[in-house]
């Protein structure tokens, strides 16, 4: 039986009226334990790369410090995590013309060709969490999380009650 099988029942037993944020990381664990089952050898496993290659993808030739920025990962595991995708040939590191300091960062043709890949799976998958839902309701639920992310982003995230 696959995790997600029993996870679930295992969590209304505990938890019979789970809190908003519990379910957010319920959906968010079951939905990249799924992801995962595409992406499992390679760099490509570990989360840290999938928000790198997400961030790159509306950023293509950012800065590793905009990779930090965007993600939201420690500055050494963007690093060490972009060594590996560049070993895998996913992305190329170039040296900034105007700040030599600076490295920036870009999808090789075969991250682009990766992302294509998971692209049709988000959009699959999205299909199938969203079933049923109106366009309202996702606008509203879209708006909903935001404002999740936003709290807890904030500076005094426990003040915000």
């Amino acid at each position: 039986m696959k995790k997600e099988e029993w996870m679930a029942p295992v969590m209304r037993s505990y938890h019979p009226q789970p809190t908003p944020p519990m379910l957010v990381n319920e959906v968010a664990r079951l939905f990249q334990a799924r992801m995962r089952m595409y992406d499992l050898e390679g760099v490509m496993a570990q989360d840290s790369a999938r928000l790198i290659m997400r961030a790159l993808i509306h950023a293509d030739g950012c800065s590793q410090l905009d990779l930090v920025r965007q993600t939201h990962l420690k500055p050494p595991t963007v690093s060490v995590t972009l060594r590996r995708m560049e070993t895998e040939g996913l992305v190329r590191r170039e040296q900034n013309e105007q700040d030599l300091r600076a490295v920036r960062v870009f999808l090789t043709e075969e991250g682009k060709a990766h992302n294509r890949q998971v692209r049709d799976r988000l959009h699959a998958l999205d299909a199938v969490l969203m079933q049923g839902f109106s366009k309202e309701e996702t606008e509203t639920l879209r708006q909903l999380l935001e404002r999740m992310r936003d709290n807890i982003l904030s500076p005094h995230p426990e003040n915000n009650s």
